[in-house]
């Protein structure tokens, strides 16, 4: 029987019974801590599973009418109250998520202060708009190199004008002459700027061309300018993975960093209300009617990373996926929602893949296992923490692992199969091809991978062979040292830089732990965990799994012999010797017998002291 626990969510009537519930007897079975107080489960279970004892379950307990991050019930709309809009566009779904956002920058501009906003260029058009009209200012937009800003508006503010100058961008012009030409047009906004005007910027990252200023004239041109109106009110946007020059962004008043999508949202224009959670505010009627048993509080951890456009699209495209005719009836499940929408996001990078791997898929390693399953519990939110503990939750939550162990043991694996239980995508990314010759340029590949990987969230990204990239620091002047010292200096950043409702985890595996830099070993960055060599009972285990994958049948008996004579082999080579007998049975015809099996191990033996003779 697996070790792996079953998740059940359950709702209880008060704060008292959800920790008599978390407090049960683990001898106790399911049916009879439903029974000892008002429970009511929001999934149904399998019946076979009702007699199975407490502790094979890991509970999602919440009180009725509070929201997943511990909120009230004053402060979020119980999921049985609120209802899904009938229909829903992008600009809409954008409005709702970052109200708060937009009200924050409405009220810097109506102040007169200048604003940067570092966000995804997908809802960079929807957000002007609702800016600038929140604030009852004129916008007037910097043309985009195609001349076309004005055509990708959608709804634009009723009795607003946008001004925008005329002129079309050759496409076939050279970059540094487009950013010329949109100079000239800003330094026309900026002279001509007027009482109640704002100047919005929907690309400053790319009118810049990059963090070094040193490479581009215009860059500097653009600095000179922006600083020579210090006076004009202007909207400015730039994307999360495209650094700025920092004298650039010091030009404005104020900062302001969207992301992501939250747990709830406000209703706008109306600040008493209650918040509303994401799965109903932003999730339409037809599509939460379309899964079976679909849960608005659960929603939000499977697509806490999106920006509210790409949330729409990746909704509507599982409606269509799931909205035709089942053969077999019934509604799809909340669990095929998590399929396609890990698939879609999968699909948003060509470096993704949904992984396939279990633990029950990996022979041996129970203490490993063990420890993986308690840490991803609390991850997952598979085990609810107590009322008092959900302030420092983010502090709880581990941020990464470190797997180091010989080669061949399996790193790889348990990283794809962390990624399965957390029902996320998995991002593969070798160390030595972080780095780069050209300065800044490693920096960047590091902030790009994290960047992916928080809009892919709950997603898992691998470092393999990471002491390539996280060795340890040192005083060394020449280049190389100076560049791995910047990429661990990135990767520190960005591991702080982590938000707690959105499950992401960045697992490093190595064969040299002595290597890397002891801040990444930090408890509070990476969490060490060893991975052996198996012993007796792992080969045992990994050659029946492997047996049983390549149809190779063999006896018990012939099969201890084998792991008792494969001391010191590692998983791949006890695989390796599983698919050469396969290889053997069924194009040589050549069965396991004793004989056969010893053959084949002295091969491999063989080969094994030829390698360490050649070391």
């Amino acid at each position: 029987m697996s070790d792996i626990p079953y998740e059940v969510k359950v709702v209880a009537r008060s704060e008292a019974e959800r920790n008599e519930l978390l407090g049960a007897a683990p001898t106790l079975s399911l049916r009879d801590v439903l029974a000892s107080g008002g429970y009511r489960l929001v999934e149904d279970v399998p019946e076979e599973l009702f007699d199975l004892p407490w502790e094979r379950f890991a509970p999602d307990c919440v009180v009725e009418g509070r929201t997943e991050s511990g909120a009230g019930p004053s402060e979020a709309v119980p999921d049985r109250q609120a209802e899904h809009p009938a229909e829903l566009r992008d600009g809409q779904a954008v409005r709702f998520a970052y109200w708060e956002h937009i009200e924050q920058v409405a009220s810097l501009l109506r102040n007169g202060l200048p604003v940067l906003v570092v966000t995804e260029k997908l809802v960079v058009t929807h957000l002007w708009t609702e800016m600038t009209s929140s604030a009852d200012l004129r916008p007037v937009l910097l043309e985009d190199p195609q001349g076309a800003a004005a055509a990708a508006v959608e709804d634009p503010p009723a009795g607003q004008e946008v001004a925008v100058l005329s002129g079309m961008v050759d496409p076939l012009r050279a970059e540094a002459g487009v950013r010329a030409d949109r100079l000239t047009q800003l330094r026309g906004l900026l002279e001509r700027h007027k009482d109640g005007d704002v100047i919005v910027l929907p690309h400053l990252d790319l009118l810049c061309g990059g963090q070094d200023l040193g490479r581009h004239a215009e860059a500097r041109e653009l600095v000179e300018l922006l600083y020579e109106y210090p006076d004009r009110l202007v909207l400015a946007f730039a994307d999360t993975s495209l650094p700025l020059p920092h004298v650039l962004a010091e030009r404005f008043s104020v900062r302001v960093s969207i992301s992501g999508v939250p747990p709830t949202v406000p209703v706008p224009h109306r600040p008493d209300a209650p918040r509303v959670p994401l799965g109903v505010a932003l999730v339409t009627a037809d599509e939460a009617n379309c899964f079976e048993n679909f849960s608005p509080r659960d929603f939000h951890k499977h697509v806490a990373g999106l920006n509210p456009v790409r949330m729409r699209q990746a909704m509507r495209y599982a409606h269509q996926v799931h909205s035709e005719p089942r053969p077999e009836g019934g509604r799809p499940s909340v669990r095929d929602l998590r399929g396609t929408l890990r698939s879609f996001k999968a699909k948003q990078s060509t470096m993704f893949e949904v992984p396939d791997v279990t633990l029950a898929d990996i022979g041996g390693y129970d203490d490993v296992k063990r420890e993986i399953e308690q840490a991803l519990a609390i991850v997952t939110g598979a085990r609810q923490l107590p009322a008092e503990l959900e302030s420092v939750r983010g502090e709880l939550v581990p941020r990464g692992f470190i797997l180091h162990g010989k080669p061949g043991t399996g790193k790889t694996l348990f990283a794809k199969a962390i990624a399965n239980i957390m029902d996320a995508t998995i991002q593969v990314v070798s160390g030595p091809e972080v780095l780069n010759m050209y300065v800044g340029e490693s920096e960047r590949m590091v902030r790009e991978v994290f960047a992916a990987g928080r809009r892919s969230a709950p997603s898992v990204i691998v470092f393999d062979e990471f002491d390539a990239i996280a060795s340890a620091r040192s005083n060394r002047q020449d280049g190389g040292t100076r560049v791995g010292n910047s990429v661990v200096a990135q990767i520190l950043t960005e591991m702080d830089g982590f938000r707690p409702e959105v499950q992401m985890l960045v697992i490093g595996t190595t064969n040299r732990i002595d290597m890397i830099d002891a801040a990444l070993q930090r408890p509070s960055r990476f969490r060490s965990i060893h991975i052996e060599l198996p012993d007796l009972a792992a080969r045992r285990q990994i050659l029946r799994h492997h047996a049983g994958r390549y149809h190779v049948k063999i006896e018990d008996e012939l099969l201890e012999l084998i792991s008792g004579a494969t001391d010191l082999w590692n998983g791949d080579e006890l695989r390796s010797l599983m698919r050469d007998a396969a290889i053997e049975e069924n194009l040589h015809r050549r069965p396991p017998t004793a004989l056969q099996m010893g053959k084949l191990v002295g091969r491999i033996q063989h080969e094994r002291r030829q390698r360490k003779a050649e070391q």
